[in-house]
């Protein structure tokens, strides 16, 4: 069941690392003009600046533990002010946050070793995100219940989205009887979206 856990899961690798980018039209030209030059030094500096973001996360990730990577669904990995982390469209490093903005700041720029990053404040940390997506996952995994439960009937995926700061939960089919069903089987959780989608195809 741990598949579907993370079928739809949008920051594929990372979990809590969304990239966004942003591409630009190829002029067909033999000579550069002065605003394809332009154009060019702009691509180079947004691919600098994405990778100068990646060193910032790995560094982050780092500082909360050694094995994050074997760690990444542990709620106990993420440190309570910490809400996730993405690469905005300009290719600057932003970590969602959770309290004390100031205090959150100096903490990051000392983790960081520089201070070239954003920050968001958001209302949910993403430790506890996980701990909802291990409540979805011990339902899934729970072989008591029923395959005729309306929420097995129609889950399609689960994963915590960093941009909302809320956690994503997919339904082939969204209607207050299903809704009821998983609130009051699995969570009733403010910070829980349900979303209509597809199945995963089993490759």
């Amino acid at each position: 069941m741990k598949t579907n856990r993370y079928a739809f899961l949008v920051i594929s690798s990372l979990l809590l690392f969304s990239v966004g980018c942003n591409q630009q039209d190829k002029k067909n030209a033999q000579t550069p003009l002065p605003e394809a030059a332009s154009a060019t030094s702009e691509t180079e500096s947004a691919a600098s600046k994405n990778e100068r973001a990646m060193v910032y996360h790995e560094k982050l990730m780092e500082f909360f533990s050694a094995d994050w990577m074997e760690r990444e669904s542990d709620p106990d990995l993420y440190p309570d002010f910490y809400g996730g982390s993405f690469i905005d469209n300009s290719g600057t490093f932003v970590v969602a946050v959770t309290g004390n903005t100031e205090a959150n700041r100096q903490k990051l720029t000392s983790i960081l070793g520089s201070d070239d990053f954003k920050m968001e404040t958001v209302q949910y940390s993403y430790s506890r995100m996980m701990q909802e997506m291990d409540k979805i996952d011990a339902f899934l995994s729970d072989a008591s219940v029923s395959p005729e439960h309306p929420v097995m009937l129609r889950f399609a995926g689960a994963y915590p989205d960093v941009l909302d700061n809320r956690v994503k939960v997919i339904l082939t089919e969204v209607n207050q009887s299903v809704i009821n069903a998983f609130k009051k089987d699995i969570s009733a959780s403010p910070m829980l979206l349900f979303e209509k989608g597809e199945m995963p195809e089993l490759r």
